[in-house]
């Protein structure tokens, strides 16, 4: 009998050993959160904040609607030709930046990215990659299609932090 009570204080002092290691755990882990938070408040203070307000986030829909006027702009009615194709390509481009700067806002880096062709009945594969932040990083595409080109323009629009 008296075996089984040491054994069970043994297990109570280690039980008590392993809740204080929790206690200070939690107590350490709550102050490490205060002290994130006040970098963050101290952050905000001086001007920097790694994410940017709902209202400043890059907004795919609008942008759309600013490509797919571009495209229908420049390409109504247009026929492909060979010969000015690069520098169509190139002028929507830049035709498509320029009307992007009063929408994005700043610290988006934008990536614009044109592709035009000949309407022939083949296919066209085109890929991307890039490093991307879900919560702050988006894009946005439209295509043109009429009966001698296709066009695809796509405007990447990445948080530089």
């Amino acid at each position: 009998m008296m075996a089984t009570h040491k054994q069970m204080s043994r297990v109570s002092g280690e039980a008590t050993k392993k809740t204080s290691l929790i206690q200070e755990l939690i107590k350490s882990n709550a102050e490490q959160e205060a002290n994130s938070k006040k970098k963050m408040e101290l952050f905000k203070s001086a001007g920097f904040e790694m994410r940017p307000d709902l209202s400043k986030k890059f907004r795919s829909l609008s942008i759309q609607n600013i490509i797919n006027k571009v495209l229908n702009d420049n390409l109504y009615g247009q026929t492909y030709s060979s010969d000015t194709a690069e520098e169509l390509t190139k002028s929507l481009a830049t035709t498509i930046r320029q009307k992007l700067e009063g929408e994005v806002y700043e610290r988006y880096k934008l990536i614009v990215n044109v592709v035009l062709g000949e309407r022939r009945g083949g296919g066209v594969k085109v890929g991307a990659r890039c490093l991307w932040d879900p919560e702050t990083d988006s894009y946005a595409s439209e295509s043109f299609v009429n009966e001698s080109i296709f066009c695809v323009a796509s405007v990447y629009g990445l948080l530089f932090y």
